[in-house]
């Protein structure tokens, strides 16, 4: 179970840009706040990427996982911000191939890509933003699906 809460943090990870948001409080419009998100996966900083939601923040996988405030997002986080041979997904990219905004909420669908990965991976998420940061996400990643290379 630890496992695929680990890898479902590539749900929240993959955040992408949306043209045409509404500002956030202090002015930060929502592709900003995205962009500073995928800086953190990117750079696999689980600390930055927590520091994205809110205290009370909660995260809903399939299979009913749920993960819930900053001490839960901390633990999924850095495990994913491991390397893959330590059982993390660092290194993974994402693309944006659709994306929705009404007010606060931004869906979002994407394809993931890595070095270590035979095929993309496609998945949806919803996030719900409140003020400039994530208060909740809904996501279809399924970690079982995808598809590592031999040596990855």
């Amino acid at each position: 179970m630890k496992g695929r809460l680990i890898m479902a943090a590539v749900a929240a990870a993959v955040l992408v840009a949306v043209p045409g948001a509404s500002a956030a409080k202090g002015g930060r419009s929502l592709p900003a706040l995205v962009d500073a998100h995928i800086a953190a996966l990117r750079a696999c900083d689980a600390d930055a990427l927590v520091a994205g939601y809110t205290a009370d923040a909660k995260l809903f996988f399939p299979d009913g996982t749920v993960v819930q405030g900053r001490a839960a997002l901390q633990e999924l986080y850095d495990g994913f911000v491991k390397p893959v041979s330590e059982g993390g997904l660092c290194g993974l990219d994402a693309a944006p191939v659709d994306r929705f905004t009404q007010g606060r909420t931004t869906f979002v669908k994407f394809r993931v890509t890595a070095p270590f990965l035979s095929a993309p991976y496609f998945s949806t998420d919803g996030y719900v933003f409140r003020g400039r940061k994530i208060a909740s996400e809904v996501s279809t990643f399924d970690s079982s699906k995808l598809q590592f290379t031999p040596s990855g």
